[in-house]
């Protein structure tokens, strides 16, 4: 069972957002085209546990704070028993392992993973001994890509390849025995513990002039126009469609986590849609989801349950 499920950070969020809107510096692709991959592993790790029984709980994306650092946990599951520590990991391609190197085969050398590893597991236990909690955790490295290959791989029984997947999923689902009052505890202070973002994000700088306007597919990031009938919306490069209302309501969404700080207006939702459709029809977008709130002469839409604090 998944107590806290997974959703896309705050960086991956601003990052599919500008990527389509203005030229990022390559290392700010690589970073995003980073994120975007170890999400995507993530979010095929909870494919496989989706099923599991009662005898488990699972929380996933921690961050969790201990002695003014931070430790991320990709996923962790509690039984009756145990605490289960799962590092995630997307790579494709071939990688070779050279004493405590890891690099691919063309000679990149990346971050050691079960250093990686190491260090949430040793962070979790100082963070669970501070709070009174003796919990005995087994900690594994999971690689869910298929197309990955680790020439020279150490042989450690915590790193599970692409190959050993079904086989070690397949154990774990039949751990049945129900979790109790100190797991589900645990579970509270974990969600309670827990940080939305990290202190200092890597986000490029942007300003809102320079982004291309316009509705983005939810699919494929491209931009949308309007199908035959006008009621809907068609993506120029994969042909998704969408209903007009909700493409609005999803620009909406992402104008508010773009300029957090500006007021969504229905003058300012025709320009960020890119003037594709009338103010008439954002007005009466807006009025039907949003609340309407007022500030001095100004006029604006907030969510319906901000309204109160907003007036």
């Amino acid at each position: 069972m998944i107590v806290k499920e997974r959703k896309e950070s705050k960086e991956l969020l601003l990052f599919k957002s500008l990527h389509p809107r203005k030229c990022l510096f390559e290392k700010e692709k690589q970073y995003y085209l980073s994120l975007e991959k170890g999400y995507e592993g993530e979010v095929e790790f909870d494919h496989w546990i989706r099923g599991f029984s009662g005898g488990w709980l699972f929380l996933n994306d921690l961050l969790l704070g201990h002695n003014n650092t931070f430790f991320q946990i990709d996923s962790l599951g509690l039984t009756h028993d145990d605490v289960y520590l799962f590092e995630i990991k997307n790579y494709e391609g071939d990688f070779v392992v050279k004493g405590d190197t890891w690099q691919s085969t063309a000679g990149k050398e990346i971050k050691n993973p079960l250093h990686q590893l190491k260090r949430c597991e040793s962070s979790l236990k100082r963070f669970l001994q501070d709070r009174g909690l003796h919990f005995n955790i087994k900690a594994f490295l999971i690689f869910v890509n298929p197309f990955f290959t680790l020439y020279q791989a150490p042989v450690n029984p915590s790193i599970i390849f692409p190959s050993q997947l079904n086989h070690f999923f397949s154990n774990l689902s039949k751990i049945s025995r129900p979790v109790g009052a100190k797991q589900t505890k645990l579970t509270e202070i974990l969600i309670a513990a827990h940080k939305e973002t990290y202190p200092n994000p890597f986000i490029p700088d942007y300003e809102y002039d320079e982004l291309a306007k316009g509705i983005l597919c939810e699919k494929c990031r491209s931009f949308m126009r309007f199908a035959g009938d006008k009621r809907k919306m068609i993506c120029a490069h994969c042909a998704a469609s969408e209903e007009l209302e909700f493409a609005i309501i999803r620009n909406v969404a992402e104008f508010r986590t773009l300029f957090p700080e500006r007021k969504v207006t229905t003058i300012g939702m025709h320009d960020w849609c890119g003037g594709i459709f009338s103010t008439k029809t954002i007005q009466r977008v807006l009025a039907r989801n949003f609340a309407y709130a007022m500030q001095g002469r100004a006029t604006h839409y907030v969510e319906k349950e901000a309204m109160s604090i907003e007036i």
